[in-house]
């Protein structure tokens, strides 16, 4: 990320800086977008021996469940963990390409603003069908979203006020992005998953740029009330990150009991140190601009993602 990122100039004038931050974004989007049909190899065979999610990042890494499981158990673990966390992404891609679909609804086309929500839109269709090409790829199976998350996701991209899903946008994309790009640099990992990782992280990068131009722009003129809610409900996303994190069809899908597995998730340090790398730089951002404060704090806290 640039030092632009993480430092905005909050004193700036935000509605001239996102101006000039969407037509800077329509150009790089037009000289470095990508076609994941044409420029990933898809009939390449996998790399046997390779990893489908870092080691470090299984949910049972250093567990004596994880100890307890040979090498291939352990590979076909780290396959259905990818799969889960695909499927999660495609479900939350949805419902931000229609939160982004609402902004544009009322606003001027011509805009830099506007014309970049829509390429926005675009990117993230493309990226949804690629998810899908790789838990293909890969030999997995798609995981269904749960019911009661289709129905919170309905809610959510029906009735959420349109300026918070900026926020959305950038809680979400922040924190895989910090996986993503480790995973685009591992070679220890599929090859495949690396160039999915790196055409989501050069994508992203956009979409987390313009979020921040835009949270900017509008936090500050949130009413004491308004800013709040917004607090709480970003707070409520984390939390619930934290309760679903471990999905129990994927531990069944590796042979392994759920419950058995389940426990030994959320007992494992390793994935507080997990949840601390992603939530580092959204909290800390949150933080500057006013997004984490009072009660929601502790929420944040007890997801591990504050020190």
């Amino acid at each position: 990320m640039t030092s632009e990122l993480l430092k905005p100039d909050l004193k700036a004038d935000p509605v001239a800086r996102q101006t000039k931050k969407a037509a800077q974004l329509l150009v790089a989007s037009a000289r470095h977008s990508y076609d994941p049909m044409v420029d990933i190899d898809w009939d390449a065979p996998l790399v046997e021996g390779k990893w489908f999610l870092a080691e470090k990042r299984c949910s049972l890494y250093g567990t004596e469940l994880w100890d307890s499981l040979g090498a291939e158990q352990r590979m076909l673990l780290s396959r259905e963990e990818l799969a889960a966390s695909v499927a999660v992404g495609v479900w939350t891609e949805h419902v931000l390409l229609h939160l982004v679909s609402r902004y544009v609804y009322k606003r001027d086309v011509s805009t830099p603003q506007v014309q970049f929500a829509l390429t926005e839109v675009a990117d993230e269709v493309r990226h949804m069908i690629m998810f899908a090409k790789l838990v293909e790829k890969i030999g997995a199976e798609i995981y269904p979203t749960p019911p009661k998350t289709l129905r919170s996701g309905l809610l959510l991209k029906t009735f959420a006020p349109v300026p918070a899903l900026w926020a959305l946008i950038l809680l979400t994309e922040e924190f895989f992005d910090r996986f993503q790009r480790e995973q685009s640099n591992d070679e220890t990992i599929q090859p495949v998953v690396r160039a999915v990782a790196r055409i989501h992280v050069v994508e992203e990068a956009r979409h987390i740029s313009f979020a921040r131009t835009e949270l900017e722009r509008f936090v500050p003129t949130l009413s004491k009330a308004r800013l709040g809610a917004l607090r709480r409900l970003l707070a409520g996303i984390v939390a619930g990150m934290r309760k679903d994190r471990y999905n129990p069809l994927m531990y069944q899908r590796a042979g392994l009991d759920p419950k058995t597995a389940i426990a030994a998730a959320r007992a494992n340090p390793n994935n507080i140190e997990n949840a601390k790398y992603g939530g580092q730089r959204i909290a800390a951002y949150y933080r500057q601009i006013g997004l984490i404060g009072g009660p929601t704090e502790k929420v944040w806290r007890e997801a591990g993602w504050l020190s």
